[in-house]
């Protein structure tokens, strides 16, 4: 079954971004079981499936709205169903596992801090729903459906909680009733002055070279930490120095770029994004996942990146993954010592990412020691940290 998932690409040492054009500043969450980490739902067609993470992520949601109410084990997701008129949506759990659920509808961008600091309110919430024995047999009746009236470029989030440890998954199925609106590409001009020289970030599928409408967050254009969505951007050049690109779009694998601009704003930019299709077999390198020495210990660094993977999987849902660890050992000189360290790193990463929440079936680690090495040879620390790496192929 295909399954829609969110987004949620991150940049540097913070969370997950949402977006509401301008955007907003980031927090760090490690976990979907946060607001500021929620799953984005894209294809209203087909129903979510979500992982229960097991617990409540980093911060409990809940802890001044109902003192009553404490987060045990949730999942947020973040709603955008484009309609004007109701928007429906049924909730099933596996194992007759009892959960609640509460819905808010998001003013603006600051939804998720508003929610830290009590000053939003649910605008649907059941705290007692329940089916004891599967989706045939909901105690309410098979036409019971929250809903909501909603209007075009409402903005939902739905927290779905269980008093259990329980870590398998939850369905949501959706019905938007009234007219659908439809999402068109379309260039996006963010130029206050339109007659200011431009770079413009075109975003392309490396094979076909066909439009892609992209998840991405840019830094560098005063416009930092947004999401923006779309096939092409227009910045102004003469406030664009230094460009931070990251994108994790559904069906692709993670991109990450760091351009430097031209010294001379009095020009046009033009720069094509290459985003390469998810298939079994491909590879993609983690950048940033580094270890303190002879360790599997992660350095700070790491997180980011960590965070980056744990998005791509919540994101690409159905995606099975192998995680290699790679280490430099010129001759390999100690190769069953390399094997070792190079399997307990990829095995670290495999850990990291069960622990928030990734169905551990989806995983395999692999140590691939110093077999692999990019330089047999290294010359300098740079080529010694290339060889230093963890990679992940696509199993299917």
């Amino acid at each position: 079954m295909q399954i829609c998932r969110g987004f949620i690409a991150l940049i540097l040492a913070l969370g997950s971004a949402v977006s509401f054009g301008q955007g907003f500043k980031m927090h760090y969450s490690s976990s979907f079981a946060d607001c500021f980490g929620a799953v984005e739902v894209f294809d209203y067609t087909v129903e979510s499936q979500i992982q229960f993470p097991g617990n409540y992520g980093q911060r409990d949601d809940f802890m001044n709205m109902y003192p009553d109410f404490h987060e045990v084990n949730s999942v947020w997701l973040r709603l955008e169903p484009n309609v004007e008129g109701t928007f429906e949506f049924e909730i099933f759990t596996e194992n007759n596992v009892d959960f609640s659920y509460f819905l808010f509808r998001a003013d603006d961008n600051t939804f998720c801090e508003k929610l830290e600091s009590d000053r939003v309110s649910p605008v649907l919430y059941d705290m007692s729903m329940y089916y004891t024995k599967g989706i045939e047999e909901n105690p309410r009746g098979e036409n019971f459906k929250p809903s909501v009236a909603a209007q075009m470029g409402d903005v939902f989030y739905l927290l779905i909680h269980t008093n259990s440890t329980y870590t398998g998954k939850v369905r949501v199925r959706y019905n938007r009733v009234g007219t659908v609106g439809i999402t068109r590409s379309k260039v996006q001009d963010y130029r206050k002055n339109k007659d200011d020289h431009f770079v413009r970030l075109k975003i392309r599928d490396k094979e076909t070279g066909e439009p892609i409408e992209a998840n991405l967050i840019i830094s560098g254009v005063n416009q930092d930490n947004a999401l923006f969505m779309g096939t092409d951007f227009i910045f102004s050049s003469t406030s664009a120095k230094s460009l931070y690109i990251e994108s994790n779009t559904q069906g692709y694998f993670i991109y990450v770029r760091e351009i430097v601009m031209e010294k001379d704003p009095d020009t046009d930019t033009e720069i094509v994004l290459e985003l390469e299709k998810l298939a079994p077999g491909k590879k993609l390198l983690l950048e940033d996942i580094k270890f303190s020495t002879d360790s599997d210990e992660f350095l700070p660094i790491s997180m980011p990146a960590l965070k980056r993977l744990l998005d791509f999987l919540a994101l690409n849902e159905t995606v099975r993954i192998e995680i290699q660890g790679h280490v430099n050992d010129p001759g390999n000189k100690d190769p069953k010592h390399s094997m070792a360290l190079s399997e307990d790193r990829a095995k670290a990463v495999k850990r990291w990412l069960k622990e928030n929440g990734i169905d551990e079936a989806r995983l395999v680690a692999v140590g691939y020691g110093a077999t692999q090495m990019i330089y047999e040879k290294p010359k300098n620390s740079d080529e010694e940290e290339a060889n230093r790496r963890v990679t992940i192929m696509i199993i299917e």
